[in-house]
């Protein structure tokens, strides 16, 4: 609130810009929305993974049968109990922002759609993802009791699974490396976000200058 104070006083000539910043930097809400295309783009590949996830483990679930239980009813267990996981950290930041108790920038960071634990629970489940369809794989080639229908869903559901985790640790691996050799990606994207969201309005900056040294005076 320093450079808000100078403004005030009249030493430099007001900054919109800089205003808008110093008030952003003080409103703790606020910092929930901070990169916004990131949040947006991480809040999407949670929804996605809660439903594939959920879906295809209550299809493996609803399809198991005597001869093939065994695996349906453990790869289908897995993966609902994944995306359980995944809903339950969306409702926990939802609840953590509402409730307004984190009021550290970096906690806020870590939490926050977009943030570090975001990256580490895609990272988990596409390790899990692709170790279940691995494992299938495996399987299939390796148990001699299976007969030629329930080897080849087994087989196919494997492989679909494996190609799932795969394309999932991919993308993520694509999207780290681009933020990291290009961060200026990221900070054009939230430099271009800011003043399009957070408008001061008013006249000339002189004009607003002064009216913003008569308030103050008055509020004296």
């Amino acid at each position: 609130m320093s450079e808000l104070s100078e403004i005030t006083s009249g030493r430099f000539p007001a900054n919109r810009s800089r205003i808008q910043q110093s008030i952003l930097e003080d409103q703790v809400e606020l910092w929930w929305f901070q990169d916004l295309k990131r949040s947006i783009l991480c809040y999407s590949v949670a929804v996605v993974l809660i439903l594939g996830t959920g879906l295809g483990g209550i299809i493996l679930l609803s399809t198991a049968t005597s001869k093939s239980s065994e695996w349906r009813l453990g790869v289908g267990t897995v993966l609902c109990l994944l995306a359980l996981v995944i809903l339950l950290k969306q409702l926990l930041s939802s609840a953590i922002q509402d409730m307004n108790c984190v009021r550290n920038r970096t906690q806020i960071n870590k939490l926050r759609s977009g943030g570090f634990i975001d990256y580490l629970i895609i990272l988990i489940a596409g390790f899990i993802i692709l170790t279940c369809g691995y494992v299938l794989i495996i399987l299939a080639n390796s148990d001699p009791r299976l007969s030629g229908r329930n080897w080849s869903d087994m087989l196919i559901a494997g492989v679909a699974i494996t190609l799932a985790g795969s394309i999932i640790l991919l993308s993520l691996l694509v999207y780290s490396l681009i933020f990291k050799l290009c961060p200026h990606i990221a900070a054009s994207s939230l430099s271009r976000q800011v003043p399009s969201v957070y408008i001061i309005s008013g006249g000339n900056t002189e004009g607003r200058q002064r009216e913003i040294s008569s308030s103050t005076a008055n509020l004296i």
